[in-house]
């Protein structure tokens, strides 16, 4: 060969060579990291281990609203159109063992499926037929379905994880509980009640993993593997007695059904620590099905419907005047059936009766407008603005609910003429549900004012509890002033008073009944708001019914009152007290006995010289006009 072309193709050669070596060094030094990792992503299969809701439980344990991980499984149907279920068999005529195609495509797929799913395999092949990359051919399927289903290491078969919210208790605490939708990421968000309020700690924090696979879908042995479990959410455990709350939302969905009604809640709360026992509003909302349910009822109207509380206000104006000194329970009132006041306004009772003279116990126990109207002049505006504020009318509660309202007090400056009286009544302010139930709680925990709350404690993931921390309460007014208008409140529902039927055999009530006209359309609120045993309070309970056909709180409020009262003292273990048991039964044999005497023409000698002419049996409204 001549030397010269040899030099060429040697030196061709080694310049090849060293092209060689250069490229080679590049892909290991330079590019091979990136296209190794390039392919590994290629062949790697990642998913989101979602983390479990934690659940709400009731006082007891009881649970009412949990979560479960479930899969809803989807195909590639380009993928599914490819595959070949592939089984295993001796050959009869050798006894090797050897591979065998025993189906193609959806139809293969779909039997083998079928089988574990219980589906029909012709419905489930149909499903799969077609060019997407992603359809759901089942929904919520249990983990170890999926795991059966993962098994078959069918090529484009593909789970969603995903968290659904269950509430095994039903429509029970709906409106407290609330309800959760799924975001974009498959992550459940509380869109109402506890579920919102306590979203981030009810939602935990989600895990993660992921396989290396090979061409035909099936997982790489040799492969990166990697497993981050989730943590679950905090668990939530409320105040709230399922049963109580169950029979409240009975009884209040009978009166607003009986009456007409529009809506109607009960509240049962304990004063001396502020744990509600029940919120229950009427309607009930499904927290598994909220789009059943109007948008209306979704909420809880005992934490946001705001109204004027009638009478129910006027253990304010009481109480502030006992506080004051300025007003005595065995003080006479002379108490028209229409009063004018210095300033030229009226104000009448809720019936016509002719000239009375009534003890200020009289007045509270018979709800006389005219006679509070007399007792409210004692003070001044700003001292009687001062404590319905003290009392929490105008201020959130801080319940742990979303949307709770302040209700309306309006500064003292801009009360007219007209208003410095109505509020002496209830009427001119407006609150909820709620705070009217904290008034008579407070007068029940001796004048101390402790927040209502439904939440009791929360429990990590590792079972860590961390206790509410019990509020120390603020004192509205002295205990001798709370022990004395106790004393007043139970006359209101003895005979006489305007709530009779709120009173229980064997237990005594003290509360006050309201009924307040509605300023912006015909009807009336009725309410009635107590607690008992009046002598050492056990429960302060709340029922208002908006627009009932029937008027007054007395007749429409303080029956369903009584029901849920005596079952929550059955619920909570508090026996009737003898003395109390003896003292209703001598007062119904002596009102037998009189009845027995004046059907039989006797006369009966009156035991009361505080009226100067008969009262008709007492009613109660807070009419303005």
């Amino acid at each position: 060969m001549n030397p010269s072309r040899r030099r060429v193709l040697q030196s061709l050669g080694l310049a090849g060579f060293v092209a060689l070596t250069g490229r080679t060094a590049w892909l290991q030094t330079v590019a091979g990291p990136e296209l190794a990792a390039q392919a590994k992503a290629e062949r790697t299969v990642t998913w989101v281990n979602r983390a479990p809701r934690g659940d709400i439980l009731g006082r007891e344990g009881t649970v009412l609203a949990s979560s479960a991980v479930s899969y809803d499984i989807g195909v590639n149907q380009v993928k599914i159109a490819q595959y070949e279920h592939v089984e295993d068999r001796v050959d009869q005529r050798t006894g090797r063992m050897e591979s065998v195609v025993v189906g193609h495509g959806p139809a293969a797929a779909a039997k083998q499926m079928g089988e574990i799913l219980g589906l029909d395999p012709q419905e489930l092949g149909a499903a799969m037929v077609g060019d997407s990359t992603y359809v759901v051919v089942a929904e919520a399927v249990a983990p170890d379905t999926w795991r059966q289903i993962k098994a078959l290491a069918i090529p484009g078969v593909e789970p969603d994880q995903r968290t659904r919210r269950t509430y095994p208790a039903g429509t029970v605490a709906g409106n407290v509980l609330g309800f959760t939708f799924e975001d974009e990421g498959r992550v459940l968000v509380g869109n109402a009640g506890l579920e919102n309020t306590q979203n981030a700690l009810l939602t935990g924090t989600g895990g993660r993993g992921s396989v290396e696979i090979g061409k035909t879908g099936e997982i790489i042995p040799t492969g990166e593997q990697q497993e981050v479990p989730a943590v679950p959410g905090v668990t939530v455990r409320t105040t709230l007695n399922p049963d109580l709350q169950a029979l409240a939302q009975e009884a209040v969905d009978e009166v607003v059904a009986a009456q007409g009604a529009v809506w109607g809640c009960a509240i049962v709360m304990e004063p001396s620590t502020g744990k509600v026992l029940v919120l229950a509003d009427s309607h009930t909302v499904d927290p598994a099905d909220p789009a059943a349910t109007p948008e209306a009822d979704r909420y809880a109207r005992c934490v946001q419907a705001v109204f004027e509380p009638g009478s129910v206000g006027k253990v304010i104006t009481f109480a502030s005047a006992l506080e004051e000194g300025v007003l005595d329970p065995a003080e006479e009132w002379t108490v028209p059936f229409t009063w004018t006041t210095s300033n030229g306004e009226s104000f009448r009772d809720a019936h016509e009766h002719p000239l009375q003279v009534l003890t200020s116990a009289q007045v509270l126990a018979e709800s006389s407008n005219v006679g509070t109207v007399q007792i409210g002049e004692r003070l001044s505006d700003e001292v009687r603005h001062s404590y319905l504020e003290r009392f929490g009318y105008g201020a959130t509660t801080g319940i742990e609910m979303p949307g709770e309202s302040a209700g309306l007090v309006i500064p003292v400056a801009e009360w007219d003429a007209r208003t410095r009286y109505t509020t002496m009544f209830g009427q001119g302010i407006a609150g909820t549900a709620l705070q009217a139930v904290q008034v008579l709680a407070t007068v029940a925990n001796k004048g101390v004012m402790v927040h209502p709350r439904v939440i009791d404690a929360w429990i990590d993931a590792e079972g860590v509890e961390t206790a509410q921390e019990p509020a120390l309460g603020d004192r509205v007014i002295s205990e001798a002033t709370a022990q004395t208008l106790t004393e007043m409140l139970i006359g209101v529902t003895q005979e006489g008073g305007t709530a009779e039927a709120a009173s229980i055999d064997g237990y005594l009530v003290a509360g006050k009944t309201g009924t307040t006209e509605i300023l912006t359309e015909d009807g009336t609120v009725a309410s009635f708001v107590g607690f008992t045993p009046a002598r050492d309070p056990a429960i302060a309970v709340a029922v208002i019914v908006y627009r009932p056909e029937g008027t007054y709180g007395g007749t429409v409020a303080a029956p369903v009152f009584r029901k849920i009262a005596l079952a929550a003292m059955h619920t909570l273990g508090i026996a009737p007290d003898p003395g109390v048991i003896a003292s209703q039964a001598a007062d119904q044999a002596d009102a037998d006995a009189a009845q027995a005497a004046q059907e039989a023409g006797v006369a009966q000698t009156p035991q009361d010289t505080t009226t100067v002419t008969p009262t008709p049996q007492a009613t109660d409204a807070s009419s303005s006009g």
